[in-house]
């Protein structure tokens, strides 16, 4: 084995401990069913949201090579506390290995990872978790990312988005045709457009609505940097009523997603 090649198996040995000293030890004031953030020296900070039994959590750490803001939510649930804790793993490991690989950081310019968790109400016991992502590991740019889920806490389970449709092919088939539209049409999005990058998120055939998210009786679709956009604009939403698409929807996850007002009437969340 050559020196480089133990040198880097030594290098990636010590990112993972470090990586679970810092989000996996437990933290036996609290419930063993939460995965606890630790760093080494603290616990981090847990804070309550508007929602019940819905916490988040966050650890901030800054070295001399760079600054940490990681954000997980914590549930009831071990299955759904774990899930979100191997993406939280997935996230740092790309950060610190590209840290390492690109050699780009130090004490002048250190590294930066922000992985902030947002919590959109879909009903009662179902909400979507959005992190947004944002990096950097040297170089000329920010990197910004952004990943949706949906949780059922009445199951404590992640919710295939696939299943809220009918015919999964045709909802793909109808909406990317309004997201497009939406985009071509708004005074916000429509200079920054890619077109090859448009038509060829447009143009996929392996896609299970992982951008799609549910708010505020919307269905919300959210890009990544660069994916259909130039830079400048960031990390686009594009809301789609749920009410005006409607039919795509299973009858009994449109009901799930339906609410009555105090007059009485229906309307979406």
């Amino acid at each position: 084995m050559g020196k480089m090649t133990v040198r880097y198996f030594l290098v990636s040995l010590l990112i993972s401990y470090l990586i679970g000293l810092i989000f996996f030890a437990p933290d036996f004031d609290e419930s063993s069913s939460v995965y606890a953030l630790e760093t080494v020296n603290d616990t981090g900070d847990i804070e309550e949201t508007e929602y019940p039994n819905i916490n988040i959590r966050t650890v901030s750490r800054e070295t001399d090579d760079y600054i940490l803001f990681v954000q997980a939510p914590v549930f009831d649930h071990e299955e759904l506390n774990e899930f979100f804790g191997d993406y939280v793993e997935q996230v740092m490991n790309q950060f610190f290995h590209e840290v390492e690989e690109l050699g780009r950081v130090d004490s002048k310019t250190p590294g930066n990872l922000s992985l902030k968790v947002d919590i959109a109400p879909a009903n009662e016991q179902l909400y979507s978790v959005i992190f947004n992502e944002e990096s950097f590991t040297g170089g000329a740019s920010l990197n910004q990312k952004s990943k949706a889920y949906m949780v059922d806490l009445s199951n404590g389970e992640l919710v295939n988005r696939s299943d809220l449709f009918v015919d999964p092919d045709e909802a793909r088939s109808e909406l990317f045709s309004i997201i497009e539209q939406q985009l071509k049409d708004s005074e916000q999005y429509s200079a920054y457009i890619l077109e090859d990058e448009m038509e060829r998120w447009l143009s996929q055939t392996d896609y299970h609505f992982q951008n799609m998210f549910v708010r505020d009786g919307d269905i919300v679709f959210k890009f990544n940097k660069y994916e259909v956009l130039a830079g400048v604009a960031g990390t686009p939403e594009v809301e789609i009523p749920i009410s005006s698409v409607e039919e795509l929807f299973k009858s009994e996850w449109l009901e799930r997603l339906k609410l009555e007002d105090q007059t009485g009437q229906d309307f979406y969340l």
